[in-house]
């Protein structure tokens, strides 16, 4: 709902929780539930896969998300962290007015991303994905629902992100994992990518990677064929990483669910705007702004992999491609 603040005049957004929601998910996800415990009856549907695992996570984000005094907490955390980006509004909040089942938060004019017809769409939207990667990995807290009604342009031309129900954190060492990741992907380096997804969760800690590789390489030679790391759709990506998980040791972890969720919704904005988009190569800047300007150690070993490669040789090229989505990124 639309409505005034009485005492400055301000107008505001009113979000009312319907009645009888918090019974009507409660018990979706209880009988959710105890069909995964079933199917642990059954190790083939659930040796790759722990559905209550998964579940329980969703869950927890889900009531999080039925309580709105969290929702403004998150979106008073989430504005003063967006400052940085210029041209991401965040629109503020009242816990003042805000309940568990009424939401108080500042109005702001625009349209849908999804649905604006402006010039500008396209740039709006990778400053969509930088946004969202400095969430991701330089605050590790990130915004898990952007799906195209959170996702505004501004009647000034503004990127605005609404609604900070649904979150999810990341730790330090998958914040830096991802990076590394992206690292070795662009170098095709597949015989590191096994670590990275033990990093990451995906394998579990102790696991020879050796037969998984020769997987994990037909995987991305696929995905990285017709243009490199940088033309990746992640959707498809995400979609043939999931098979592997019937033949090898490998999940995907509950917190990277959420990711892949998010990244997705943001892909398929994009795409159909410019079928062209590739969010590894909107990605590239920023990733090319912190490996040159992260202090972690990890970061700088990761700069230097990128540099000089596994055999220690530098790479002229790779140092110019490295400043020159650095420019991009300052740019944006």
């Amino acid at each position: 709902y639309k409505a005034t603040l009485r005492e400055t005049g301000q107008i505001v957004a009113v979000k009312v929780q319907r009645p009888g929601v918090l019974e009507t998910v409660s018990l979706d996800l209880y009988l959710a539930r105890e069909a995964g415990l079933f199917a642990r009856n059954f190790p083939f549907l659930t040796d790759r896969l722990d559905a209550v695992a998964l579940l329980d996570e969703f869950a927890y984000r889900f009531y999080q998300e039925l309580d709105y005094n969290l929702e403004c907490e998150n979106g008073l955390k989430i504005r003063e962290q967006m400052s940085v980006l210029p041209n991401v509004v965040i629109p503020d909040n009242f816990p003042r007015y805000t309940s568990r089942r009424v939401h108080v938060a500042e109005w702001i004019e625009g349209e849908k991303l999804s649905q604006s017809t402006a010039d500008d769409v396209g740039a709006l939207v990778n400053l969509g994905v930088i946004t969202y990667l400095t969430q991701l990995l330089e605050f590790g807290f990130f915004h898990a629902d952007p799906h195209p009604g959170n996702m505004m342009r501004t009647t000034d031309g503004n990127l605005a992100i609404l609604d900070f129900g649904l979150m999810t954190e990341v730790t330090d060492n998958q914040k830096y994992g991802m990076i590394e990741a992206i690292a070795h992907l662009l170098n095709r380096d597949y015989t590191e990518i096994g670590q990275d997804f033990i990093n990451l969760d995906f394998i579990p800690e102790g696991t020879d990677t050796t037969p998984i590789v020769p997987a994990l390489t037909k995987v991305f030679d696929v995905a990285l064929a017709g243009g490199g790391a940088k033309s990746i759709n992640f959707q498809e990506l995400a979609a043939d990483l999931a098979e592997i998980t019937f033949e090898f040791p490998f999940q995907i972890p509950p917190y990277f669910a959420l990711v892949i969720r998010a990244i997705s919704v943001l892909e398929g904005i994009a795409l159909v705007g410019n079928p062209e988009f590739a969010i590894i190569d909107e990605a590239y800047p920023y990733i090319a702004r912190r490996l040159m300007t992260d202090d972690s150690p990890r970061l700088k070993n990761a700069l230097r992999y990128m540099v000089y490669g596994r055999g220690g040789s530098f790479d002229a090229e790779k140092l110019i491609d490295l400043l020159q989505a650095l420019e991009k990124f300052t740019a944006v």
